[in-house]
């Protein structure tokens, strides 16, 4: 972004209009001239390169324009301290011997003061002087310089210019018929209030600025104006606002329009989208989101799943949770102004087939939220766990009930001796969960359920001899033996025929098994 007061605007009939760079041979000179004066400024002060840009304003250059440019190429610089030395620790040592020397009213006793330092650090005089200062900003050396061409630095120009203008928005309207989901995603990963709705495959996203609710911030606003490489991101965009603009009479509100057929030769450039690292609104969200992992609760959350449709609006919760088909979303409402509770119980309301759990902070409690579909729980500092986990609890119940309802497994044919049963519930489409209650005391024709496992009556006999026939079996006698069969959980068998271990250690060699007695 660019500071407020080199703003290049011009304004008509209640209408903003920016004032951007063309990218003709004036303007192309121009940057050019900057471009060299940059790259052959590496090693010089920063307050002799920058006298040097101030130079071209006397030549007649717009100031504003000029001094934008120049502070976008100071972005792509890095300036470093040049000094052998550590300032700092230097000007304390000048100052101790000052004041043994008593007040320093002359030239010639400063002089006097700095040849001593510098005797007694073994350096030259000219070198404490140098480096008295050289931790300050404009002694700053240019260490080096990313440099762009011409149209590229044009560019990031009028994409500066009107990051500026969203910083001042009071709100935002966005209009795409691509790349919304990124865009979704690129408002919310900044934190921002939002609603978003579609039409006739037109995705209308509406933004409140820092400038129109309590929670004025510059943060708000910068992060508002950081979305913008979303946006451009997008084939067509258009972008409608209302900006806050200070003149002589006052401050005015003034509409702002921007699309993408207008200006995109002149803004369109390279940037970063937002990251992917998961990031979050808030503390608290952040909190939920760590404490919840740590739980290793067999649910997977996610930060900002798909967006979902509700009716003509578009929602993205806060979180998902996933488990064996089953999805959960989490909405945690943290500040709210009145308006956008309002707009988001009603997206909230026209949410269809959706589980849908909404965590809110117990001082927005009001009426309107019994409103709300689905879940609904109050937090004060943090959001609770133990009720959202007897949510999703209840959840994953309901669906395995479900699931063991419908299961038919009166025509399983089994041909193998033994048959694990995650095997079978793929084939049969369900949960193994749901699979193992279904066949609770179901008797099956020559075969017997155990742990993981269906095997077939007769190879349970015939497992159960070989076993018996070794004498005084250790528990890794009896292991080897059944996985030599081609059978993966040994401990199942040994549970279907009652033997029991005789633990010594953590050692199978070690360890026995007997056979339990009925």
């Amino acid at each position: 972004m660019l500071p407020l007061d080199l703003l290049r605007v011009h304004t008509e009939k209640g209408r903003l209009y920016p004032i951007f760079a063309d990218i003709n041979s004036r303007n192309m000179k121009l940057a050019s001239m900057l471009l060299r004066l940059f790259r052959s400024s590496l090693g010089k002060r920063k307050r002799d390169l920058f006298a040097e840009v101030a130079n071209y304003e006397s030549k007649g250059s717009d100031y504003r324009f000029l001094r934008g440019l120049s502070l976008i190429l100071e972005r792509q610089s890095i300036f470093q301290m040049d000094s052998a030395l550590d300032p700092s620790v230097l000007r304390r040592l000048i100052f101790e011997e000052s004041t043994r020397k008593g007040f320093i009213t002359t030239t010639e006793k400063r002089k006097h003061v700095l040849r001593d330092i510098a005797k007694n650090l073994n350096i030259s005089a000219e070198c404490v002087e140098q480096s008295f200062y050289a931790d300050l900003e404009d002694e700053m050396i240019l260490g080096s310089f990313n440099s762009v061409d011409p149209v590229e630095l044009l560019k990031l120009y009028n994409f500066s210019l009107t990051q500026t203008l969203l910083f001042r928005a009071t709100h935002i309207e966005i209009k795409v018929s691509d790349h919304w989901k990124e865009i979704l995603r690129a408002v919310k990963f900044r934190g921002l209030m939002y609603s978003a709705e579609t039409a006739n495959g037109v995705f209308k996203i509406t933004v409140d600025g820092p400038l129109s609710h309590f929670k004025l911030t510059q943060r708000y606003g910068t992060n508002m104006a950081k979305t913008l490489p979303s946006i451009l991101q997008a084939e067509h965009w258009e972008i409608n606002g209302s900006i806050i603009r200070k003149s002589q009479y006052g401050k005015r509100l003034l509409q702002l329009r921007l699309t993408s057929t207008q200006v995109r030769d002149k803004i369109q450039t390279a940037l970063k989208e937002p990251s992917s690292k998961v990031a979050f609104d808030s503390a608290v969200e952040e909190k939920f989101y760590r404490d919840f992992k740590s739980l290793n609760s067999g649910w997977n959350i996610t930060r900002e799943p798909t967006p979902l449709i509700a009716g003509k609006y578009v929602f993205i919760p806060d979180f998902s949770f996933e488990k064996r088909g089953i999805t959960v979303y989490l909405e945690i409402a943290g500040f709210w102004t009145k308006n956008y509770l309002e707009k988001k119980i009603m997206k909230l309301q026209q949410l269809k087939g959706v589980e849908l759990i909404t965590a809110v902070n117990q001082q927005l409690a009001c009426d309107k939220l019994t409103q709300i579909k689905g879940e609904l729980i109050f937090y004060k500092k943090k959001v609770p766990l133990k009720p959202i986990l007897s949510i999703l609890k209840a959840k994953e119940e309901a669906q395995l009930h479900h699931e063991v309802q419908l299961m038919n497994i009166e025509h399983i044919h089994l041909e193998k001796d033994v048959v694990e049963l995650q095997d079978l519930a793929k084939v049969l489409n369900v949960s193994i969960e749901a699979l193992k209650r279904k066949l609770i005391g179901v008797e099956l024709n020559g075969y017997k359920t155990t742990g993981e496992l269906i095997i077939r009556q007769e190879k349970l006999g015939e497992l159960e001899v070989k076993i018996a026939s070794l004498s005084k079996p250790s528990l890794s006698q009896a292991i080897n033996l059944i996985e030599n069969e081609g059978i993966a959980h040994p401990y199942d068998i040994l549970s279907a025929l009652n033997y029991r271990i005789l633990w010594n250690g953590l050692d199978s060699q070690k360890s026995s098994i007997y056979k339990e007695k009925n």
